[in-house]
């Protein structure tokens, strides 16, 4: 598009042609009516409300379908820069968008604008008298530093009228000229105070940012966008411009528009986000049981008795997993339980030692225990009050696919009337590895 039209104000209006017969419009209407359409049928007498009806109907579907699915602002271009010679105009490239009416904005060609003329400073009507007095010593006073203007950039749709020609039936006495086509264009404008809409759109971006993803899906909108506010589409802004002075990029802020994404654009961002979010982790093997009530207090029959027994017909502490582990990754260094025994006098320090045992896993491999040496326990640990700690490693234990196991026992609530506290199987947080760890206590009198 060309710029057929420049004003002291700073206002450009950007048409198709170069026609020095094109003029602009007033602000085309902006509201969408009901829909409705010709009907059509042999013989009826078509008029030019028929066929602008036809016109408008199109037109208001293409809209409504712009400000309901997509929104408004720029999909592409219309970037504000400097013009390359003059220092007191400025050049909107080539690009498209669409305001808040849902009409279509289309620059094809470069559009420049030039910044208004700064109102000269009035003079002193009286010039001081030569043969008056002066002081001693004169003090040259500086003049006060220029401040720069601050413009904000918008673009507007409008619509002008082109190839005139005169009509042969008008409604009044004699002739008249009408346009023989309406050609959508653009005004550029400057203003001196942030357009209306900047607000808006500034606010919803900055609200946008905290919100919960979830909730902002659900969010359904109960409204339909309204249209009616025919506000142009802000595009930069500019800060301490001094007429005619120097003019850089820097001085200009694209980042205030508001945009409308396309779908290939779109599709850039996921791929984008896709690429740089975690891979996603196979499935992980987890303890799915374990055979023994974590923090329960036993006496020390019981224990003696589930997690002993004897060397003909020896117990332990036996965990199942939800696949087969590597049997070089259950052994003695992984799988532990830790006896802490209680002192006869209570002042003494507590005794901590690893209880001698093996491991043992099973044929399927998806289950391994640990049994404490029995000649240990029942020396040792007989007269004693004690903890055990049973804890695996499960960072140093493989499954079949090379990945450690999930093996941190989690906590969780359980609301009812005799517990709210709880351990949760099978384990895992969703990272591989982890401490598994349990414990029960044995105490003589209950």
């Amino acid at each position: 598009m060309q710029t057929n039209n420049k004003s002291s104000s700073g206002t450009a209006v950007a048409s198709p042609a170069a026609s020095a017969a094109a003029q602009a419009t007033a602000c085309a209407p902006c509201e969408i009516p009901p829909f409705c359409r010709s009907y059509f049928y042999t013989g009826k007498l078509l008029t030019e409300s028929d066929l602008n009806r036809e016109q408008r109907y199109a037109m208001d579907k293409l809209r409504l379908h712009y400000v309901a699915l997509h929104g408004w602002g720029v999909a592409c271009g219309l970037m504000v820069r400097p013009h390359p010679q003059c220092p007191d105009r400025f050049v909107v490239t080539p690009g498209f968008a669409v305001d808040d009416c849902g009409r279509e904005i289309r620059l094809l060609k470069e559009c420049v604008t030039m910044f208004p003329k700064p109102p000269e400073p009035a003079r002193d009507p009286c010039p001081p008298d030569p043969c008056g007095d002066k002081d001693d010593e004169e003090i040259d006073v500086p003049p006060p530093p220029r401040r720069g203007q601050t413009y904000y950039v918008c673009i507007r749709y409008n619509e002008c009228q082109e190839d005139f020609m005169p009509v042969v039936f008008a409604d009044c006495c004699g002739t008249a000229n009408q346009p023989n086509r309406v050609c959508e264009c653009a005004t550029v404008e400057l203003l001196l105070e942030p357009p209306a809409c900047l607000g808006e759109t500034e606010s919803r971006r900055e609200s946008r940012r905290d919100e919960n993803c979830h909730e902002l899906w659900k969010d359904f909108s109960e409204k339909c966008p309204p249209t009616g506010k025919t506000c142009c589409i802000p595009l930069a802004v500019i800060r301490d411009y001094v007429y005619c002075e120097r003019f850089v990029e820097e001085m200009i802020d694209n980042s205030i528009r508001p945009v409308l994404p396309s779908v290939p654009r779109l599709e850039e961002q996921i791929h984008c986000v896709m690429e740089h979010l975690p891979k996603p982790t196979p499935r992980l093997t987890h303890i799915a049981r374990i055979h023994w009530d974590h923090d329960r207090e036993y006496h020390p029959g019981e224990f003696l008795y589930e997690f002993v027994g004897t060397k003909e017909s020896p117990r332990g502490f036996e965990i199942e997993f939800d696949g087969r582990v590597h049997q070089k990754g259950l052994n003695t260094r992984t799988f532990q339980a830790t006896i802490v025994r209680e002192p006869p006098d209570r002042r003494d320090p507590r005794i901590v030692e690893i209880a001698p045992a093996r491991v043992i896993r099973s044929e399927d491999g998806n289950r391994c225990t640990l049994y404490i040496d029995p000649e240990y326990a029942r020396h040792q640990l007989h007269e004693h009050n004690f903890d055990v700690f049973i804890t695996l490693r499960c960072d140093k234990v493989l499954d079949e696919r090379g990945l450690a196991v999930d093996g941190n026992l989690l906590a969780s609530s359980r609301q009812d009337e005799d517990h709210d506290y709880m351990v949760k199987l099978p384990t895992g947080d969703g990272v591989p590895g982890g401490l598994f760890e349990s414990w029960i206590r044995v105490r003589r009198e209950r």
